[in-house]
């Protein structure tokens, strides 16, 4: 899951969003994988057609959640309890893999002069240099685009991302500075459809009678 979503968290925030529908493509060493994005407002759901067993991710006023099925039971998470129990538990095995793929810094940003066409819509090349939280350097290239949808599917995504780390993302907040969005984050993620349809408002609906983290840690010794 940790691939799937990494490089969709690095977008360009803003103060109010509107509403609409993505579809986006990503790839890792893992392999290739399609999520479907709906947002309004401040809320934001991502489903992932191809892993059914993976549920989906809420932002929910404000708040960070995974919603999934274990054992017939649904199952609600908050992201931001679940990474104060990571932390409390010493989680440093994991903490070191997503340090990897999380951004400590911008090194540089720079528009090559080249443009390229994505999900119908036209962008400019940029590269971009920058350090992950373990001190290694990476160099991608990426599409950005002044688009206000772009821009807004971008902001949601960061809201989701700082509900899970608690902290800005620095590619982020630099895209933000410069009035970007992201279509395309090097070979790892691109936006394949976009479309200014508002979705239901059950959409951004948490399920009822579902089980919460503690509820989970409570009933473990029982099985």
């Amino acid at each position: 899951m940790r691939h799937l979503v990494t490089g969709l968290l690095l977008a360009a925030s803003l103060p109010v969003l509107a509403d609409g529908q993505a579809t986006l493509e990503t790839r890792s060493d893992q392999g290739s994988a399609t999520m479907e994005v709906s947002w309004a407002g401040d809320d934001l759901r991502m489903d992932f057609p191809q892993q059914a067993q993976a549920g989906f991710m809420l932002l929910k006023d404000g708040k960070g959640y995974m919603v999934s099925q274990m054992q017939g039971q649904t199952m609600v998470m908050d992201m931001a309890r679940l990474r104060e129990m990571a932390e409390s538990m010493g989680g440093d095995q994991a903490s070191a893999g997503i340090a990897s793929q999380q951004a400590s810094a911008v090194d540089a940003l720079e528009a090559t002069g080249e443009t390229e066409t994505i999900a119908g819509l036209e962008g400019e090349v940029y590269r971009l240099q920058w350090t992950d939280k373990a001190g290694t350097a990476h160099d991608d290239d990426l599409v950005l685009s002044e688009n206000p949808q772009v821009r807004e599917l971008m902001a949601a995504f960061h809201a989701y991302q700082q509900s899970m780390t608690g902290e800005p993302d620095p590619i982020a907040s630099t895209l933000e500075e410069r009035g970007l969005g992201m279509l395309r984050f090097g070979e790892r993620f691109r936006i394949a459809e976009l479309s200014d349809e508002s979705p239901e408002a059950s959409t951004f609906t948490l399920p009822e009678d579902a089980m919460n983290l503690e509820d989970m840690m409570r009933s473990a010794p029982s099985q």
